[in-house]
């Protein structure tokens, strides 16, 4: 069985790598002592991973860990274990279990939702709203490992429309981003994108993101959470 789990990226932990996520979920779940799967081979490993990558520093609400389980447990008992091993800066919010054969939680993702708030007391409903109305907007970022150095997105198929809001001196921005097989975006890129392209001047570095939820996408294009028969 597979033992899965919503848990968080709060911002005390927010710089850390995804490498150093990955490898401190993994203490803990040593630490807990769950009845976790191993691979064969010389260098056996825990079998677990993780639904989407997340950039360093944005925060998350919404990370998923999928665990494979030697021998069946209950999801409230693997909580209590896991919340006792876990170090601060990651809670869980939800948990379940379902079947070996179930699909993989990464290949399960089909997009993501954020906020971003930064300091901005410039212009924002117009090139927002251009940016909505926009049938394709191409943004061109570094990509050191490709021939030609650059990678064109086409930021309108991830990011169809952002909600904006302005109080205070600070900019929020609300939106989806989808993702696919092939990969997704940045929240940072997209603030890059509205620089460029609309005559903003957002301060990217000083930006806060966070991942505020993660989804599965049915054909017809509606949301379905990750977690099923959640406990948490």
């Amino acid at each position: 069985m597979k033992l899965r789990m919503q848990i968080t990226k709060e911002k005390e932990i927010r710089f850390i790598s995804h490498l150093e996520y990955v490898r401190t979920i993994e203490r803990a779940i040593r630490r807990a002592k769950l009845p976790a799967a191993y691979s064969e081979g010389f260098n056996p490993h825990l079998k677990f991973s993780l639904a989407s990558a997340l950039g360093v520093g944005v925060v998350s609400m919404a990370e998923f860990v999928e665990i494979e389980l030697a021998e069946p447990m209950e999801a409230a008992e693997a909580v209590r274990k896991m919340t006792a091993a876990l170090p601060r800066g990651i809670r869980i919010l939800a948990a379940d279990v379902t079947a070996n054969n179930a699909p993989a939680l990464m290949a399960s993702a089909g997009g993501a939702e954020y906020i971003v708030t930064l300091p901005y007391d410039g212009g924002y409903v117009e090139p927002v709203a251009a940016f909505n109305a926009a049938a394709s907007v191409i943004y061109a970022k570094a990509a050191p490992k490709l021939k030609n150095k650059i990678k064109e997105i086409d930021v309108k198929f991830y990011i169809p429309e952002i909600a904006a809001s302005q109080e205070n001196g600070l900019l929020t921005l609300k939106f989806s981003c989808r993702i696919t097989p092939n990969g997704s975006m940045k929240a940072a890129d997209l603030l890059n994108t509205l620089n460029q392209h609309f005559g903003m001047q957002l301060p990217v570095e000083k930006a806060d993101i966070t991942r505020l939820d993660l989804y599965r996408t049915a054909a017809d294009g509606t949301r379905m959470p990750m977690l099923e028969h959640t406990q948490g």
